[in-house]
């Protein structure tokens, strides 16, 4: 199936590594020039020239989306470079662990200004291209952990901020909807990435498996395929969804 994509301008945060780097590279096989942001210069950077090497149009973006100052002069000098921006997909996120009786306060605060003031940060920031525009896609990455008040690795918090993607891709969407921009949610299960490998056990994966009844971990290329068609013309009529990609562990 042709996404039409070729020649879009798109911009992925937390796009240095894990879920957002695999939804730059699906977005930039299909044509796109992407920008792959990330406040981790090298990681950026690498992942920019990985794509870059196999004939992609990439380019690192080093930004931390908790810095509303700093994402809004990316965004111009995305806008100042490439002329327009067609996508926005707000990969980057902060897991949360441990029983909420033993967090202080201030856990909040440190995920949710990733999780939650990061997407609002992009989004006003991408706002003057898409209203210029009168187009645009915008997918956020949320997770079942919002629709459980946490999950197998997040904990209560780590859900909460997930919850507030959730409610803010329905807003946005009803309210940017007049403007030709559609907003959508992708909500994964455990996704098989290097940063889970590392925090489960063989044990706890096992455990984690059993609950999925397509009974396996969500791949990247799971997450990664839903984004870039929702960032196509294909799904032009849908805004405002939430998508779980979870093996079905809703139904659990």
């Amino acid at each position: 199936m042709d996404l039409n994509l070729k020649g879009r301008v798109a911009v992925v945060t937390g796009a240095g590594a894990g879920i957002g780097e695999a939804i730059a590279g699906a977005l930039a096989s299909e044509g796109c020039s992407v920008w792959l942001a990330d406040r981790d210069r090298a990681a950026a950077t690498n992942a920019a020239a990985a794509l870059s090497f196999h004939g992609h149009a990439a380019t690192a973006l080093v930004v931390d989306v908790a810095d509303a100052a700093a994402v809004f002069a990316a965004f111009a000098q995305v806008e100042k470079t490439a002329g327009r921006l067609d996508i926005l997909v707000n990969a980057a996120g902060l897991i949360s662990t441990g029983a909420f009786a033993d967090l202080p306060a201030s856990e909040w605060d440190r995920v949710a200004r990733v999780n939650v003031a990061g997407i609002l940060n992009c989004v006003k920031a991408a706002m003057p291209a898409a209203t210029r525009q009168r187009a645009g896609r915008i997918i956020n990455i949320a997770s079942v952990s919002a629709m459980r008040g946490g999950g197998s690795l997040g904990n209560t918090i780590y859900g909460a901020t997930k919850a507030s993607v959730v409610a803010l891709t329905m807003g946005l969407a009803r309210e940017l909807g007049p403007l030709g921009i559609t907003v959508n949610a992708v909500a994964p299960a455990v996704a098989d990435t290097a940063m889970t490998r590392a925090a489960l056990t063989d044990d706890m994966r096992r455990r984690i498996v059993a609950r999925i009844p397509l009974g396996r971990l969500a791949a990247l290329s799971d997450i990664a395929d839903l984004v870039t068609f929702l960032a196509s013309d294909r799904a032009a009529f849908i805004t405002g969804a939430v998508i779980p990609v979870d093996g079905g562990i809703l139904t659990t």
